[in-house]
């Protein structure tokens, strides 16, 4: 059984506006690091977490929410408006799209920047020349752990 299955058959509920009541009728929920709206429970003497939005979205589109490759999206960009409204389900594409166009191209920019800093091929054809850490290591001021990652590394080229 999925947690959010386990959740609504143990009595917790969430508002069209997106609050979450245990079956006290006590509003629950915390944000955690991801910026989401999290609740713990305990299942087996194990403490279990939820989403609210996931919740929610369990709530509107029922086992649909399970289907591979679908992820919950939040329409307005805000994770924590987790109101009807504002929850679709779609795909990783769709949810992509549904940031703004000018926050998608400075994400693109960035990671961008993090392009392969070394010209890998150049290392290991230089490498399997002289057959020499150190000769490598000088050529392409590299360290050895970074050489040796480049050497042994199936994403070397």
């Amino acid at each position: 059984m999925r947690v959010e299955e386990i959740v609504v058959e143990r009595g917790y509920t969430i508002t069209k506006d997106g609050i979450v009541f245990n079956p006290k009728g006590k509003e629950v929920g915390m944000i955690y690091n991801q910026g989401y709206i999290k609740v713990s429970i305990r299942v087996n003497k194990k403490t279990v977490h939820f989403l609210a939005h996931r919740l929610q979205a369990f709530k509107k589109y029922g086992n649909k929410l399970f289907v591979k490759g679908i992820v919950v999206r939040h329409l307005n960009g805000n994770k924590l408006d987790n109101s009807w409204e504002n929850i679709a389900i779609g795909t990783n594409s769709n949810n992509m799209m549904d940031i703004p166009k000018e926050i998608r191209i400075q994400r693109a920019i960035h990671a961008a920047s993090f392009k392969k800093k070394y010209d890998n091929k150049a290392i290991i054809e230089f490498y399997n020349s002289c057959r020499s850490y150190k000769k490598t290591m000088e050529k392409f001021t590299i360290s050895k752990g970074t050489l040796h990652y480049i050497l042994t590394s199936k994403n070397g080229i």
